[in-house]
């Protein structure tokens, strides 16, 4: 991705396409075509007539020291990353720390990944500098059995940490972020571990910062950005806000497990009391949904009889 050449765009005044040509050495067809592959990928920029290319978004590009401004004073961090480009920062940060040492924690962002995946492999559309696309990765000397319901306590610390700064952001369990009864977020959250330990645990999350209309459109699903609502924000302290947060969670659930993150749920459960259809063993069943167990299950009424769902599909059932 021509990130020097989108560097070179302002959202306030349109550049010539022979400036640009110029400065990076090349014809105007190309860079007509570098602008065209840009706008393919879905940044917003408009091609003005003998006048030249103008943003039509105020990107602010993700910037590494910026960012690590921000983060600065966070001991538990050992490093982060900001990715030119990349097919999805879970992908990247799984290998990254895949010969990390013990007790250490990295950070990975982009602005532009290429194939992110959603839970059970779901595609997730991630839009250049519109979405904040990150990943944490931790290795752990404990064993999978201690990050049992981790999946649940990073959607809360996400979701408390938006609220407190002013969007009311609920959960569709597990952990998706719903805003006004639609989805601005996802988590993927992976671990690799041995059974007695070590773990190494990848958090990774897409928020929608901008959605267009014509974009919203096209997903199977209602979709919200953070936009939607007049909040001013820097997408850099921002993200550190929800890093930070989430590195204090993980620091805590090492040792305290998910009992004192299961008392917010009730707060944040964008599904108590609605019927739902949820995936269990094989079949799809019907029942009203009651919270969660100490695990982080899905409680559902179904038949005058509690089933536990700890894992695959569940949707708001809508009677017609």
């Amino acid at each position: 991705m021509p990130l020097s050449l989108l560097l070179a765009l302002s959202a306030d005044e349109p550049t010539s396409g022979e400036r640009l040509a110029v400065r990076f050495g090349c014809t105007r067809a190309a860079i007509a075509k570098r602008i065209n592959t840009l706008r393919e990928s879905g940044v917003l920029i408009e091609a003005l007539p003998r006048v030249g290319y103008k943003l039509a978004y105020r990107y602010a590009w993700w910037d590494e020291s910026i960012l690590k401004v921000h983060l600065n004073g966070l001991t538990a961090l050992t490093s982060c990353f900001v990715l030119n480009r990349v097919d999805s920062t879970n992908i990247w940060m799984r290998e990254h720390i895949s010969q990390a040492a013990l007790g250490e924690m990295h950070i990975a962002v982009t602005d532009f990944q290429q194939k992110g995946q959603g839970r059970r492999g779901r595609e997730w559309m991630s839009l250049p500098g519109r979405q904040i696309t990150a990943s944490i990765g931790l290795v752990s000397a404990q064993g999978p059995i201690a990050w049992v319901g981790v999946a649940i306590a990073v959607g809360l610390s996400l979701a408390s940490s938006l609220r407190q700064l002013g969007w009311p952001v609920e959960l569709k369990w597990p952990n998706d972020l719903w805003l006004h009864g639609e989805k601005l977020g996802g988590i993927l959250v992976e671990m690799d571990a041995m059974a007695e330990g070590p773990s190494r645990l990848i958090i990774g999350f897409g928020i929608n910062e901008l959605l267009l209309d014509s974009e919203k459109q096209l997903l199977a699903r209602p979709v919200a950005s953070l936009q939607d609502m007049s909040i001013d924000y820097d997408r850099h302290a921002l993200l550190a806000v929800l890093c930070s947060n989430l590195i204090q969670m993980l620091t805590d659930f090492s040792r305290f497990g998910l009992v004192s993150w299961r008392e917010l749920w009730p707060s944040y459960d964008a599904l108590f009391g609605l019927l739902v259809s949820f995936e269990h063993q094989g079949e799809w069943r019907e029942g009203i949904a009651h919270g969660i167990d100490e695990q982080g299950a899905l409680l559902i009424e179904c038949n005058s009889e509690i089933v536990r769902c700890h894992s695959g599909e569940v949707s708001v059932r809508i009677n017609t």
